[in-house]
């Protein structure tokens, strides 16, 4: 078929190159195509979306060694869209990385997205974990999503992440709280801010975090200015980690303070130099849970430690899927007493305690205490809690 042969015959052609797509519409409207991606996977992609477009005009192109017209491309879309929208397929719930069956409060199973090229998923439940094909869920990826390694069970390699970024005490029990937080299927997270002078590796440990639920090719990035960059972004991560945070427009700051924004963050701060500490507004600081790391004096090659995070990675995990599967098994049995904030995500975090290492008084007392609330300066860390009747963290 050459490039000048009428539109609708093209048309009708891409549809016909696209009968391997089953178009469909997720629960909030937009339309969808799950395509073959090998014998036992899928990829599933916004019918408007680069990758769809490529995936049918190579299948074009590979008949009729021509790319089909504008036009005929256009229309040959409308009618996938139609398709997805009033055809016989249901709405379908598509999730990014993270999925899960049952009450989301009180999961049977989640899913993890590996999003490799053999399309398979974790599966865990209380009873341990496997990997699984990807035929019966729908996850959606960007063009900047990698995959997570195939889990290698290995002895503490959790223990071996904390001694390679230098995170002890009540540091290593916030951080590892905030994973297991961040594999709940519902929020909301607590913000876990990060900060330190500068040089204290403050960037490299929010990528490393990020890279073991949530690998991309863009790891951290700058906070965006508008919700509606934010919430782009929500749509296509799991987790979200904004590096070199010196302020936080109103709108952000509300933004992550909607209940309806349910997505894991990190912020990683500008530095703890008085010049760059920033005060945030009371509601956010209320969902943070902050580390502050000491400075390092004997600092090494970064490639040094990303290859040493590399080689831990498939250990790490099989250990994230151990802390799931065991938040799974005992959520039911655990009762925190009073814990204000996040108390889903304490008594969560308390139920996968075992498999991180944690006693659980530390993971209540990691969000509980005022100190693991980050309050920018000195000052206003004072005015905040005298403000909101709480006592004065300690130094």
């Amino acid at each position: 078929m050459s490039a000048h042969t009428p539109k609708l015959d093209q048309a009708q052609a891409l549809l016909y190159h696209a009968r391997g797509a089953t178009p469909f519409s997720s629960e909030d409207g937009e339309a969808f195509a799950s395509v073959p991606a090998g014998i036992d996977s899928r990829r599933v992609l916004p019918l408007r979306s680069p990758a769809f477009r490529d995936w049918l005009v190579n299948n074009f192109y590979g008949e009729y060694n021509a790319a089909p017209a504008v036009g005929a491309f256009r229309a040959a879309l409308l009618a996938l869209e139609a398709r997805a929208r009033r055809g016989e397929s249901p709405p379908q719930k598509v999730n990014c990385r993270l999925g899960f069956e049952g009450n989301p409060f009180l999961p049977s199973k989640i899913f993890l997205d590996l999003a490799n090229d053999s399309g398979e998923l974790l599966e865990i439940s209380g009873k341990g974990w496997h990997t699984t094909d990807n035929l019966q869920h729908s996850f959606r990826r960007s063009s900047t999503t990698l995959p997570i390694p195939n889990p290698i069970a290995d002895r503490q390699p959790l223990a071996a992440f904390a001694r390679l970024f230098r995170l002890t005490g009540e540091n290593r029990t916030r951080a590892f709280s905030w994973l297991a937080a961040a594999l709940r299927p519902i929020g909301p997270y607590p913000i876990l801010v990060i900060t330190g002078f500068t040089g204290s590796g403050k960037s490299v440990l929010g990528h490393a975090l990020r890279s073991m639920i949530d690998p991309t090719t863009v790891p951290v990035r700058p906070l965006p200015s508008r919700e509606r960059e934010l919430r782009q972004l929500a749509i296509d991560n799991w987790v979200l980690a904004f590096d070199q945070v010196q302020r936080m427009p109103s709108e952000i700051s509300a933004a992550l303070c909607a209940h309806e924004f349910a997505r894991p963050v990190i912020l990683i701060t500008l530095g703890d130099e008085p010049e760059h500490t920033w005060t945030p507004a009371r509601a956010l600081a209320n969902r943070t849970l902050a580390i502050a790391l000491p400075h390092i004096p004997a600092p090494r090659p970064e490639s040094a430690v990303w290859s040493e995070f590399e080689a831990l990675r498939p250990a790490l995990t099989a250990a994230l899927c151990d802390s799931v599967s065991m938040a799974l098994k005992r959520v039911r049995e655990i009762d925190v007493g009073n814990v204000a904030r996040f108390p889903d995500c304490a008594t969560w975090a308390t139920a996968a305690a075992p498999a991180l290492g944690l006693y659980p008084t530390a993971i209540a007392e990691a969000f509980t205490n005022p100190n693991s609330i980050w309050m920018g300066s000195s000052s206003a860390h004072k005015s905040i809690h005298a403000n909101s009747g709480g006592t004065e963290p300690r130094p």
